[in-house]
């Protein structure tokens, strides 16, 4: 064979050779840019939905929390034989449902099983009082078994067989101390929730929430939710298994969950096989509501791997041409662009800026490819930076939710108990005392129950701003539940803390007033206790000397200020709020 011919036989195989070598690098530089985007945007998406998903849920807590600790709804709860209890609580319920998002609400009573429900069209206006509980029931499982875990928040979707209506429930403890006297809360549309939530319309992303064990809470096609997940057994229930093909899968993504719950990450992704197809799952834990959020990414239709097929196109067609121009072409026109893209990638993904000059880098495919990497990074550190800025200010609003009692603007109790430990660590370092003064407002039902909630609200927040202009600036005032009001005195010692007290007292008197709708004015007035600190006194004894004091006070005639180191006690102050034509 002569030489020309044998020159094009290797030619050819080196060609070839060449060919195979550049199709399996060019592959593999575009899967790895393929999983770092998706992993990127899955982590993203994750995190965009698990901030989508709370907005309509936390409000609901909340507003289910303040039901079940309602003053008039535990007093129910403890004595609910009791007609005017029954009556309070009704009325207090149904202005619960004008605020909640469905417009509904349901309470279970521990000691006689009754079960109370209205909805949005008040459908139950009148006969609230809806059916029996019985333990022995299965479909009435759910309540008992809530109650015997002790879990003050639990969230489930359930249909009620008794109403004929399945809803996501939102169930809140209620509680009288460490006793549990009902369950509080109500109940979101799950077709409105999955519709507004759920199937968000982008082709190719899935978004399904799960419980601990892997039960489906939530997913667009409800054939595959776990309803009533609480009363069933583990064999019964409709996990993860339905949805990935492998069982490693399965056990990857449980693993995934753990991980979120003991280490405190904020997003785990893991490949899974969905019907056949590559999938990106990013896993995020929702501790608020006790559940997870997992996000199916559809590789193939997110970023097909054909999007990459012009660049393997044009590296075949020079080929053709010549080996040694083709080497040449390959690393100028493709490889080292690529090799910067990925150094690119890497700088993106430290959140550190790209060289602008990126998107000028090679030619034809390869430069759009370029800029739309640089178009796909400006948009995903706009989107860091967005997130970022949402997540911080819903984190600040989340606390205030949690600290800020919404009537007067004060600490309610959770944000107050947890500022009177800290000054209790503190005090034990510096050896100090702190003051507590507890107020009562005198009277408070009967203002209630003559000129309405709508005065006693007025009452509380007049209270509120004198307390507020009267104490010194690093005092800390609160509202810890009803009409009742907790003011943390620091520094403090016995003279500070009668002097306050003493002023209080005064100021509320003599200069605050409340006038209803038909001109009448309401003089208030309120008994405060105050208790000093002692060295190593736990804030169980502080809030029990607090309140003996206060009950010292009302004792001793109302409308005045009685300290825990007292001996005896007045009967200055007056006894009934005096109304003025």
């Amino acid at each position: 064979m002569n030489l020309k011919p044998r020159f094009l036989l290797v030619t050819i195989l080196l060609i070839v050779l060449s060919a195979i070598a550049g199709w399996w690098s060019v592959r593999t530089l575009a899967e790895d840019i393929v999983e770092q985007w998706a992993m990127r945007y899955a982590e993203k998406q994750a995190l965009y939905d698990k901030s989508r998903t709370l907005q309509p849920i936390l409000r609901e807590i909340a507003l289910a929390r303040q039901l079940a600790n309602s003053q008039n709804i535990r007093e129910w709860a403890r004595h609910p034989g009791n007609r005017k209890n029954t009556r309070s609580a009704i009325a207090e319920m149904e202005s619960f449902r004008q605020n909640f998002q469905g417009q509904n609400y349901f309470v279970g009573l521990l000691k006689n099983g009754h079960y109370y429900y209205n909805n949005a069209e008040s459908e139950y206006s009148g006969k609230e009082f809806r059916y029996i509980l019985d333990p022995k029931q299965k479909k009435d499982a759910w309540f008992y078994d809530l109650i015997q875990q002790g879990r003050d928040l639990h969230i489930n979707v359930n249909p009620d067989l008794e109403l004929g209506i399945t809803k996501l429930w939102i169930d809140v403890l209620i509680r009288d101390g460490n006793d549990i006297l009902g369950i509080a809360g109500t109940g979101l549309d799950l077709t409105g929730f999955i519709r507004n939530v759920v199937e968000e319309g982008v082709p190719g992303v899935t978004s399904l929430f799960v419980d601990h064990a892997g039960a489906i809470q939530i997913h667009r096609n409800q054939s595959l939710i776990d309803f009533g997940s609480i009363s069933k057994q583990t064999n019964e229930q409709r996990t993860i298994d339905l949805l990935f093909d492998q069982a490693s899968d399965r056990k990857a993504v449980l693993a995934a969950m753990k991980a979120l719950e003991d280490l405190q990450q904020t997003v785990i992704t893991e490949f899974v096989s969905v019907n056949g197809k590559r999938h990106l799952a990013g896993v995020v834990y929702l501790p608020e509501i006790g559940w997870y959020e997992i996000t199916l990414l559809d590789l193939d239709v997110l970023l097909p791997f054909s999007q990459f097929g012009g660049i393997l196109l044009v590296y075949a067609i020079t080929l053709l041409g010549a080996f040694l121009l083709l080497n040449l072409f390959l690393n100028h026109q493709v490889l080292n662009p690529l090799s910067q893209l990925d150094r690119a990638m890497a700088r993106v993904e430290s959140g550190e800026h790209v060289d602008k000059n990126l998107g000028e880098q090679g030619t034809g495919e390869v430069r759009r490819l370029m800029q739309r990497f640089m178009h796909m990074a400006h948009a995903v550190r706009e989107s860091r930076h967005d997130l970022e800025s949402k997540v911080q200010e819903r984190t600040l609003a989340l606390e205030r939710l949690a600290k800020i009692d919404p009537l007067t603007e004060l600490l309610n109790r959770r944000g107050m108990t947890e500022r009177i430990e800290s000054e209790l660590q503190r005090i034990q370092r510096e050896s100090s005392h702190i003051g507590l003064l507890w107020l009562d407002v005198d009277l408070f039902k009967q203002i209630n129950d003559r000129f309405g909630h709508a005065v006693g609200d007025q009452a509380l927040k007049v209270m509120a701003e004198i307390i507020r202009e009267t104490l010194r600036p690093y005092d800390v005032a609160s509202r810890w539940g009803g009409d009742e009001f907790l003011v943390l005195v620091q520094p403090a010692d016995a003279e500070t803390l009668h002097h306050i007290g003493t002023r209080l007292c005064h100021q509320i008197t003599e200069n605050r007033q409340v006038t209803t709708i038909d001109g009448d004015t309401i003089i208030l007035s309120a008994s405060i206790g105050g208790h000093l600190s002692r060295k190593n006194e736990p804030l169980d004894s502080l809030l029990q000397h607090a309140d003996q004091a206060l009950y010292a006070a009302k004792a001793a005639g109302r409308n005045c200020f009685r300290s825990s180191e007292d001996h005896h006690t007045g009967t200055d102050g007056s006894t009934l709020p005096s109304v003025i034509g």
